[in-house]
Formats: C-alpha cells, structure tokens, sequence
C-alpha cells in the first residue's frame, strides 16, 4: 500500500493539528487515537503521516479519510451515522461516496444532493422526500435498496445499497456489445425489478446504461429509483415547447416523457428499457449524436436504424421485441414489465444463473478494498460542504468533550514522550559507568 500523500508545503500538519481534526471529525474517540499510538514507533510518533500510515493500515481511517484530515479539514466525514469512506462517482447534481454505517457496520453508497442545486427548491425537495419514502419500502433483488435519506450539515443525503461493479455503459465501453443471451438475461432482470416498483407506485424516469449495475456475480441492479424528477443527468427546460422541465436523459426518453414527466406511466420506463436493450446489443443509442433538441424531435418522430444492421448476430424475434419497447405510441408497447420480462427470458436460454447474494463473493471483498484504498483525487470535495457553506461549528461531534479529551489525549503523549527520554537518559548514564 503506498503512503498516504503528504499535504502541501503551504499547509504542513502537524501532529496535534491532526490528532485535534480526528477527534473533531468524530471518526475515532481518543481511546481508539491512544491505542494506535501505542503501536507507533516512537521515533515516528512526532510525523503526522506516519501516523496517518499507521491509522490506515489498521483499518481505522480511509485513504481518503486521512488525506482529507491531514489537510486539516474533516467537515462532512461522518453524515449522521454514516462514515464518508471514499469517493465512488459525481453527477452535475450530486456525489456519491462509499460510506460505513456506524450502527451495523455495513457498507452503503451515500449519494449527497450538491446543495448549491437545490436553494429555493421547496417542491422539488418534497416531491425527492415522498419518494425516498415509496422507495424505502420497495425490497426487490434487482433494485438498489434505498435504506433511508436525511438532511445534515446543511445537505440533503440518500443512502443506498453498496453494489460494487461496473454499470452497463462501461461495460459496453470497455468489453463491446453484449451478446444476445447475456442482454435478455441481464434486461430480463431489470424488467422483473420495474415491475415490482410499478407495482408499487413508483415510475423510474430515467432508466438507461449507466443506472443499470452489473455485479460481481453478473445481476443487474436499478440504480436511483424514484430520484429522476430530482435529479435527471439531462434535466433541462423543454426547448422544444418552450416551458415545463425534461426529465431523463435524452438518449433514452420515451416521446410522452418529453412533453411531460410527471404524468406518465410504467410503459415510459418501457421505452427507456428497450432504447438501453438497443445498446447493450449493438454498442450505440438508438438516435446518437445532435443535440438535446434532435433527440427529443427523433424520438417522437423518427425510427432508429435497424438493430439488425448493426447486429447481424441479435435474433430476429429479440430485434423485434426491442422494436415493440420502442413504439412512439404507448398503447402498442408490451402492456408491462412482467410480459417484457417473459419474453426476454425466452431468449436467455443457455445462461447460467449464479446466485444473487453478492456478499460472499471475493470480487465483492476486493472492489470494497479497491475502493478505499485509491489514491484521493484532488477533484472530490467532502460530501457538498464548503466554509461558505457550512460553519465548523456546526458540525456534529460523537463526544461533546472532545476538547478536554484532546487535552487528555497530547498529556498522554507528553508522558509517554518524557518517560522514554528519561529512559534513554538513564541508559546513557549506566553504559557511561
């Protein structure tokens, strides 16, 4: 494991400056801080890095973690009773980290709303909690499990299920087209978990390739069920109506989508799911290139090419089946989920189910790994905050005496520090008789 990288020379820690931000952080308590120093070599004990080596390898900090706190600032590290234990992904609306919960010990994925995006959002802010509600009682295994959203230090979070992996546009980018079996089975998936969510009330808005995970283990899993009115990557004003707002993302929107996003029904989900069966078979949306305006105008009017022409290998009959998702008009689609999850079945003939729980599995283990131990890049902040932003003072703190702990705590390291100069005092003086 490579070390820690050190700050810059405009802001050297020091050993308390960085003992003092741990304990404000709330990460550690000082009796955790003490035992690590105990396992310090005394000669590197005056080194913040090496310190914040040592924290690392025992598992007690992140890389990320101890980057940020030897920077001095360890504002947004602990959100509510979730550790912020590494970065994962940005969005232009919000940013998603690796998190621990300090109750259970498990691992989630905390999304955290950017909040510069969402002052003076009253509606859409309440329209995000009654869905994070519907959404938390939805159980499915191919949704993300949404356990729970809260607001602290002044951001709006979201906490999910932690599926290591890559989602399916990557996939596609790094490996090519899926083939046809591989495409059913995975789409089959998604098909089984909307219909459960439609069911249940709640329309997705904005399936495509990159909110589908594909496992360790080869499932896929629905991302952010119940966040597109919140928080659709392409979200902007109808430039074709000229009013209102477009939720989705224009490569895979259904064409009533585009003319309102509020009102519609399990069938948009429907197209978008066929428009992402269309590229996981031959490597491209149905409509690339253009603009946002194209987009929109060929989804209502237009015909993608044939997938066929593309994908000479993909089945007539699933060539078919993405052709019926894709219908301009609602009422000619599959009538549900269910019915398109079926159909896909059939084509996956040959596919070997491995089992869904993913928690055994070593490539879990290893992703998690990967992901804390990352070097930090530069270019991911803690969770939405700034000093403009937020105060230090209101940050939450494990133990309201952490100052007299900090007290305690460079006492302790005094003693220690004196007891062995005295010690080497004593030793020098023998040797010298």
């Amino acid at each position: 494991m490579s070390e820690v990288p050190s700050a810059t020379t405009d802001n050297l820690p020091t050993v308390e400056g960085f003992l003092k931000t741990i304990l404000k952080s709330g990460l550690l308590d000082r009796r955790q801080l003490q035992e690590a120093l105990s396992e310090v070599p005394q000669e590197r004990r005056h080194d913040p890095h090496a310190l914040a080596d040592h924290l690392v390898r025992k598992g007690k900090l992140s890389r990320f973690q101890a980057s940020k706190l030897l920077r001095g600032s360890g504002k947004g590290l602990l959100l509510g009773h979730y550790q912020v234990l590494a970065p994962i992904g940005r969005g232009g609306m919000s940013t998603v980290y690796l998190a621990r919960d300090e109750r259970s010990g498990e691992l989630a994925a905390l999304k955290v709303l950017t909040p510069s995006r969402w002052r003076n959002q009253e509606r859409l802010l309440a329209r995000f909690q009654r869905e994070m509600e519907l959404s938390r009682r939805v159980a499915h295994p191919h949704l993300a499990w949404t356990y729970e959203s809260g607001f602290c230090l002044g951001v709006y979070y979201i906490a999910m299920e932690f599926i290591p992996g890559k989602n399916l546009s990557k996939t596609v980018a790094e490996n090519g087209p899926l083939q046809a079996p591989r495409a059913a089975r995975l789409m089959a998936e998604v098909a089984s978990g909307l219909e459960h969510a439609h069911n249940q009330g709640l329309i997705h808005r904005d399936l495509k390739p990159s909110n589908i995970m594909i496992t360790p283990n080869d499932h896929a899993k629905v991302l952010d069920l119940g966040l597109a009115l919140m928080e659709g990557e392409e979200a902007e004003q109808d430039v074709i109506g000229g009013q209102g707002y477009i939720v989705g993302t224009m490569d895979y929107i259904a064409p009533e989508q585009t003319r309102d996003a509020v009102h519609v029904d399990g069938r948009a989900d429907l197209y978008s799911l066929g428009c992402t069966l269309y590229f996981a078979l031959c490597g491209q949306p149905p409509f690339p290139g253009g603009t946002s305006r194209d987009k929109i105008r060929r989804h209502r009017q237009e015909e993608p090419r044939p997938l066929r022409e593309l994908a000479p290998d993909v089945p007539l009959g699933l060539a078919q089946l993405v052709s019926r998702l894709m219908a301009k008009d609602p009422d000619l689609r599959p009538s549900s989920a269910a019915t398109v999850e079926e159909e896909l079945r059939a084509w996956a003939v040959g596919e070997a189910v491995l089992p869904l729980d993913q928690h055994e599995d070593p490539r879990y283990t290893e992703a998690v790994s990967t992901l804390q131990n990352a070097e930090p890049s530069a270019e991911y902040s803690l969770p939405g905050l700034s000093a403009s932003e937020t105060d230090l003072s209101t940050i939450e703190r494990r133990d309201p005496d952490w100052p007299m702990q900090m007290t305690l705590l460079l006492l302790a390291i005094a003693l220690v520090l004196g007891g062995m100069t005295l010690l080497m005092g004593l030793i020098w003086l023998f040797a010298a008789r």
